[in-house]
């Protein structure tokens, strides 16, 4: 067996020796040179400057001084014995290779600081400096600010104060461990570590020194020069000094190393959060890049610069210990009112996107200005217009207040609303350019045909926030000609519809009747309004119900209309019907039930299967409005609600030939189980329909609720339906309607509504209970379909279902997988405070690897469960699987820290895994500053050692600070430990708070 030898100070040696070694530069002086053209030399530069410098520091004699003769006070105290050093021609020599391999390099410090150790990075520019500056060591330090220096001594300087910056920045993020082609033996990479730790800290008292001599060298406009190879000769064995030929050196042009000393200073700012000379230096940084056409210093990420000044742009206005608080609108405009409202504007303009003013306090400077003179008249118009805008961002229907000023407005008013429109566009939201796109159509509708607003919109910027149809017919509002009429362009609706693009809700806008129909909701005028279209201006019924699209009447309801008499009666019922259903679907409840109520009176003696339908609308607007918000119509009470509901279910018990849709069914299910009357649900029999069916199973199942053994066969009906909902049935698919046939009533495989019935009927259930059973019931059979134990997820009731499922292979698994998902979502819409639901979606993520948000879960689940950990976290919401989980995801973010502090919370302290997240090196977390988490003297004990064999001196005595507590001491009374252990427990938690929520 071949055994490898120690060669030199390396140690054992690799496994594959390098193609050179370190002595055979010193015989042969175009080695190097040579060595370091090749396209992969080996050893690299980086390798061989840390061999050349190990190498020196080796060869250096340390000689004792001569002890100092003792005077007439002889003192018996022990003198310190003083060493000199000597540097013979081999180590000027080696440290001289060094310095030539740094010069081949360029001197880029991104390079050097990634392979060699920061004392030996020290070693290396100190070498320089003393070479540059002609002076020792000694005297290098007085002289590093100097400005009266030679080009190639100022070039040492700033590379000097450039690698403090840098070398603070760096030690700020945790990276791996530097690996060295030459092994150290024993204990040196402990040394290593200490020297390093100990030249961080001699930077960070220094770096206001290195960044007032960048700041100077920004200024003073030199040519730096650059050492090159040549300049640096290694002495001969009949020369005793070394030769530098400077001539040689490179210029360096201003921008050029102006460009990195701005980037350089610009990340230490970032990384001292002066985030405004941050971006002042990036900006200039920026700047002076693109000066630069060929760079022989600078080496700048420009991907990287771009990140930092958009970060700093952001993070300007984050509040630091340096930078004045901002003063709020509320302030600024306060300050506008005392000064005559002078920039209130500007700050009314500002509010429409930060919206930090209540509408209440801008209402009040509108009536303020609207009772002053008649100066203040040009104001008072302009925040009138900027409070509406407001309130369209807000997303509030009105009818706008601006339509009479801009039919008849000067230019200055029409500027000034598009000046306002194009800021609040150019900010909002999604949702808010929504708003203000519907907005600028309705004023374009009530405007003339030409006028300024409409010319201003079409070919200012505004244009730009509209696709090219509707630029297409935004240009028939500034034709010239007004005069064009219906009856002489279109004969009928289907030319109508031909002719106009149906790509807005009004698709008519020429003619002065149509318009003012479009936007009417007042029964009487739209009568009056259908009457003058038909009986004076000859237009058909049919143009008058197809002029919008969105007036869709219920296909139910559709065909008895078209089915009357063409009349005006017609026209009328089928307006009134189809407004009232666009406004339930905006959610105009109390306008839709007027309308509806109006239609019904109207066709009670034309149809009387269509008043059905109109009333059934009606009790489908109450509840659409109940289950919205909670309240009633006009002269409604939840007694008649209810009545009106039970009416409607029974008409479908007892198969009546005029029965309600299943939309409407569904919906009266819905409010019962909402309502909790279980009673009514439970003593349904033949109902015909799939939802009151289910509606039944869960009342019978909640109304045994809270007793387990009760409430154990009603969950077992329910546990089937829902599986016979899930289940590939080939043979039988029940109809889109829900309805079963009664051929089919008393079939056990039967799934009592379509998988899609199913999931669109989750939504509409708010009880609390009711949700409860059915996150349990979906959640056991998640479980079940993935099969694995590591990651089930919890949910209360799980006791009440079965374990298995027989005939698992025909469950369709993405339909339960999308239904857990959708009501999950819903649930935490109703409730996003329920303890029990966000664990649950805690263990959905953690089962689906999401582990960022599988945490965040989990503590939101833990802070509304202990009011933010300022008592005990129930068993049921953190019990020792959810700690498990914890930790997995937090090793899984590689937050080894928070791994460490979190294994302590289990029952059983789980020290394999504590032990093992401490020994990473790549963390990021808060590392040491968790350490006041922790009680467990095991721990601190371990940290305090790991961190004196890795010669991290300040980590330990972080350690040895949180092992020295006084309420940690083992012969403390139990009550003081556990007190101890409670408080910095809820530290930790509340840290993971804020840290992930």
């Amino acid at each position: 067996m071949t055994e490898n030898l120690p060669r030199g100070n390396f140690g054992p040696i690799p496994s594959s020796l390098p193609a050179i070694s370190w002595f055979e530069f010193l015989l042969n002086e175009d080695l190097l040179e040579k060595h370091l053209q090749q396209d992969n030399p080996d050893p690299s530069p980086v390798q061989l400057i840390v061999q050349f410098l190990q190498q020196a520091d080796a060869h250096v004699v340390k000689e004792p001084l001569p002890p100092i003769p003792p005077g007439d006070n002889d003192s018996i105290e022990p003198q310190e014995v003083k060493v000199f050093i000597k540097e013979n021609k081999k180590v000027k020599a080696l440290r001289l290779l060094a310095l030539r391999v740094a010069a081949h390099l360029k001197w880029n410090l991104n390079i050097i600081l990634t392979g060699v150790p920061l004392v030996m990075v020290q070693t290396l520019i100190t070498e320089l400096l003393k070479i540059t500056l002609g002076c020792d060591f000694n005297t290098v330090e007085d002289r590093l600010s100097g400005d009266t220096v030679t080009e190639e001594a100022l070039f040492a300087l700033h590379l000097y104060h450039r690698w403090c910056l840098m070398s603070v920045v760096r030690d700020s993020f945790p990276v791996r461990p530097v690996k060295h082609f030459a092994q150290m033996q024993g204990q040196l990479d402990s040394m290593v570590s200490s020297a390093n730790e100990a030249v961080i800290r001699y930077l960070k008292e220094r770096t206001d020194l290195s960044v007032e001599y960048l700041q100077k060298c920004l200024q003073c406009g030199r040519v730096l020069r650059m050492p090159i190879m040549h300049c640096i000769i290694i002495p001969s064995e009949d020369q005793e000094d070394s030769l530098f030929h400077w001539d040689k050196a490179i210029d360096i042009d201003p921008q050029d190393y102006q460009s990195q000393i701005m980037y350089d200073l610009g990340t230490f700012y970032f990384y001292t959060e002066a985030y405004t000379d941050a971006l002042h230096m990036f900006t200039q940084c920026l700047d002076t890049v693109s000066k630069v056409t060929s760079p022989q210093l600078s080496d700048i990420d420009t991907a990287r610069l771009k990140g930092y000044h958009t970060a700093c742009q952001t993070l300007r206005s984050v509040q630091t210990p340096q930078e004045k608080a901002r003063e709020s609108l509320y302030q600024l405009a306060e300050q506008a009112r005392k000064n005559e409202y002078q920039g209130l504007i500007d700050v009314i303009i500002e509010d429409n996107l930060k919206q930090e003013l209540t509408s209440a306090y801008r209402s009040d400077l509108e009536d303020e200005l609207g009772n002053k003179d008649d100066k203040y008249s040009e104001i008072y118009m302009q925040v009138s217009v900027c409070n509406v805008i407001r309130s369209v961002m807000e997303g509030k229907a009105l009818v706008s207040l601006l339509a009479d000023i801009v039919e008849d407005a000067e230019h200055s008013t029409v500027d000034f609303l598009i000046m306002v429109l194009s800021k609040a566009m150019a900010g909002s939201s999604f949702s808010q350019k929504s708003n203000l796109k519907c907005f600028i159509w309705h004023l374009m509708d009530l405007s003339p045909v030409g006028s300024r607003f409409n010319t201003m919109v079409v070919s200012g910027e505004l244009r730009n926030y509209f696709t090219q149809e509707e630029i297409k017919e935004m240009n028939q509002y500034i034709k010239e000609s007004s005069s064009l009429s219906y009856s002489d362009i279109y004969d009928d609706a289907t030319t109508m519809c031909s002719s106009y693009p149906n790509s807005r809700d009004s698709s008519v806008s020429a003619g002065t009747v149509e318009q003012q129909l479009m936007f009417m909701y007042e029964p009487e005028s739209i009568n009056s309004l259908t009457r003058e279209l038909i009986l004076k201006l000859g237009r058909s019924p049919a143009y008058v119900m197809a002029l919008n699209e969105k007036w869709k009447v219920p296909k139910e309801m559709h065909q008895i209309i078209y089915n009357l008499a063409p009349s005006v009666e017609q026209a009328f019922v089928y307006l009134l019907i189809g407004k009232a259903c666009h406004c339930i679907d905006v959610r105009i409840f109390e306008r839709a039930r007027q309308l509806l109520l109006v239609a019904d009176r109207n066709v009670y003696e034309i149809s009387y299967i269509l008043s059905k339908h109109v009333r059934w609308y009606i009790l489908l607007a109450d509840l659409l409005q109940f289950y919205t918000t909670k309240s009633l119509g006009m002269n409604t009470t939840l007694q008649d609600l209810i009545k009106k509901t039970k009416t409607c279910i029974t008409s479908v018990r007892l198969d009546q030939d005029i029965q309600p849709t299943m939309a409407i069914l569904e919906h009266c299910a819905a409010f019962l189980l909402n309502i909790r009357d279980w009673q009514y649900l439970t003593n349904m029999e033949n109902s015909g329909s799939g939802h009151i069916e289910l509606c039944k199973l869960l009342a019978c199942m909640c109304k045994e609720l809270p007793s387990i053994k009760s409430a154990r066969i009603p969950a077992r009906a329910l546990w089937e339906a829902v599986k016979n909902v899930f289940t590939n049935n080939p043979s039988y698919k029940r109809s889109m309607s829900g309805r079963m046939d009664s051929a089919h009533v008393r079939d056990s495989t039967l799934a009592i509504l379509a998988k899609e019935l199913f999931i669109d009927f989750l939504p509409k259930i708010k009880e609390p209970l009711v949700l409860s059973v059915m996150v349990s019931c979906l959640s056991k059979f998640y479980n079940i379909i993935r099969d694995e134990i590591s990651c089930e997820i919890s949910s209360d009731y799980l006791a009440l279902w079965p374990t298995t499922v027989s005939n698992i292979s025909a469950m369709n698994k993405p339909g339960i997988e999308e239904a857990v998902v959708l009501l999950m979502q819903h649930v935490l819409q109703v409730n996003p405070s329920q303890p029990s639901w966000l664990r649950t979606q805690a263990d959905i993520h953690f089962a689906n690897g999401q582990y960022s948000p599988a945490l965040k879960f989990y503590m939101e689940a833990g802070v509304v469960a202990s009011d933010f950990f300022s008592s005990a976290v129930p068993k049921s919401i953190y019990d020792d699987q959810v700690y498990k989980r914890m930790i997995k995801c937090c090793s899984y973010l590689q937050c080894h820290t928070q791994v460490a502090v979190l294994c302590q919370f289990a029952e059983e302290i789980d020290y394999a895994t504590c032990f093992k997240a401490l020994q990473e090196r790549n963390c990021y977390d808060a590392m040491d500053t968790y350490y006041s988490c922790i009680w467990d003297i095991s721990i601190l004990e371990y940290l305090v050692h790991l961190h004196s064999k890795r010669g991290e001196m300040e980590k330990k005595q972080a350690a040895l600070k949180a092992l020295t507590q006084l309420d940690l001491n083992s012969s403390n009374p139990e009550d003081i430990i556990q007190r101890a252990v409670q408080m910095r427990k809820r530290k930790f938690l509340r840290a993971l708070a804020k840290q992930y929520l």
